[in-house]
C-alpha cells in the first residue's frame, strides 16, 4: 500500500490550506481529499480525525505509481509533542514542510476561525487570551470545543520551541520552512521551491487563488444549528436524507452555509494589547529567527500585518489573490 513521504505539519492560519490546495492539483502529487487527519498527534485527546492505522493507510489508497509525492497536512502536528517523533520513527526519510507567520497575527486569526466554526464562544480575542489559565485548568471551556489545547494561544504560537523540537527529530535537509510573508508576496516562487524540495517537476501553475479567507457567520444561531442540529431537528434531517439522499442533503447544507457566510476582516487589536502580545512572543520569535537564519525582529513591533492586496504578482507575470487568511 502507498505510504506518505511528506507532511505539512503546521502552523494554523499560516497558509497551509492554500499550499495544500495548490499541491493537490499537481498531477504527480497525491494528497487525501480530507485535510488535517492529525493521526500522529496522539497527545491531542479526541481531536484527531483519524486514530486507527488502517484508516490512515486508507487515506492514500487512491494514489497511483504516477504520484511521486504523497503527503498530508495537519496543522497541529507542530504543536503536538508526539506527532513529529512518531513520523520520524515510521517514515525516517519523509520530507517535512512547516509554515510560519507573526504569531501575534496567527493567534488573532486562529481565534476568529474558532469563533466562526463554533469552537469558541468568547467573541473578544483579548478576553479569550486572558482566559488561557482558567481554560488550561478545564474552566470556562466552550461546550462544543474538541480540545482544550485550541485555546492555549501562547503555546500554539511558540514557533521557536516547536521548530527546535522539529529539527531535533528530522535533519535540516529534510525540512522546508516557509514564512507566510514570502508565500503571500511570491506564491509562484515558493510553490516552485516546494516542488523542487519534494522532487517533482513543475506543472506550470501560474494561478494562485485566494483560499481560506477570514469569515464570519451572518446568523450565529443558524451556523450553530447547521454544525450540530439539536435533538428536536434530527428527525427532520433524517427525513431529508430519505427524500434527497445523503449527497443531496450535503449539497443543501453547503449552499445554506455559503449563504450564511460573510467574508470580512477581523476587528483590529488595540495598540496596547498588540504590544503586549508582541512582548509575550518576543523570545519565541528570536529563537525561530536564529533557527531559520532570518531576521524576524520586525514581528516584535506593535504594527499589524499590511492589509492584503486584492491582486499581487506571483512571479514571471503570474497572478494571485493574496492573502489567504
Amino acid at each position: 500500500m502507498a505510504q506518505p513521504n511528506f507532511f505539512i505539519v503546521g502552523a494554523p492560519k499560516c497558509g497551509t490550506t492554500a499550499l495544500y490546495e495548490y499541491l493537490r492539483g499537481h498531477p504527480r502529487i497525491f494528497m487525501p481529499r480530507y485535510k488535517e487527519p492529525h493521526y500522529f498527534a496522539s497527545d491531542l485527546g479526541d481531536y484527531p480525525l483519524i486514530r486507527r492505522g488502517d484508516d490512515y493507510d486508507a487515506l492514500f489508497a487512491e494514489s497511483t505509481p504516477q504520484h511521486l509525492a504523497r503527503g498530508e497536512a495537519s496543522v497541529y502536528y507542530l504543536h503536538s509533542s508526539s506527532a513529529i517523533p512518531r513520523m520520524r520513527a515510521l517514515y525516517p526519510d519523509a520530507r517535512i514542510i512547516a509554515m510560519f507567520r507573526n504569531p501575534v497575527d496567527m493567534v488573532h486569526a486562529l481565534h476568529a476561525q474558532l469563533l466562526y466554526v463554533g469552537e469558541e464562544t468568547v467573541g473578544d480575542f483579548e478576553t479569550a487570551w486572558r482566559l488561557q489559565e482558567r481554560r488550561r485548568r478545564g474552566l470556562d471551556l466552550p461546550r462544543r470545543a474538541r480540545g482544550g489545547f485550541l485555546f492555549q494561544f501562547a503555546q500554539l504560537g511558540a514557533f521557536g520551541s516547536q521548530t527546535d523540537r522539529l529539527l531535533s527529530c528530522f535533519p535540516r535537509s529534510q525540512v522546508k520552512t516557509i514564512l507566510y510573508d514570502d508565500f503571500a508576496s511570491a506564491p509562484q516562487r515558493v510553490y516552485r521551491d516546494v516542488l523542487e524540495f519534494l522532487g517533482v517537476p513543475d506543472d506550470g501553475r501560474s494561478e494562485f487563488p485566494r483560499v481560506n479567507q477570514s469569515r464570519q457567520a451572518r446568523i450565529t444561531w443558524l451556523k450553530d444549528i447547521l454544525r450540530k442540529p439539536p435533538p428536536a431537528l434530527r428527525q427532520g434531517v433524517r427525513t431529508l436524507k430519505q427524500v434527497l439522499g445523503a449527497r443531496g442533503v450535503s449539497r443543501l447544507k453547503t449552499r445554506v452555509v455559503g449563504l450564511n457566510t460573510l467574508t470580512a476582516p477581523r476587528a483590529a487589536l488595540s495598540p496596547e494589547f498588540r504590544a503586549e502580545l508582541a512582548e509575550t512572543f518576543r523570545p519565541e520569535i528570536a529563537l525561530l529567527g536564529r533557527l531559520l537564519g532570518r531576521d524576524l525582529s520586525e514581528w516584535c513591533t506593535s504594527s499589524p500585518e499590511p492589509a492584503p492586496r486584492a491582486h499581487c504578482k506571483g512571479a514571471a507575470g503570474s497572478h494571485c489573490m493574496a492573502t489567504w487568511l
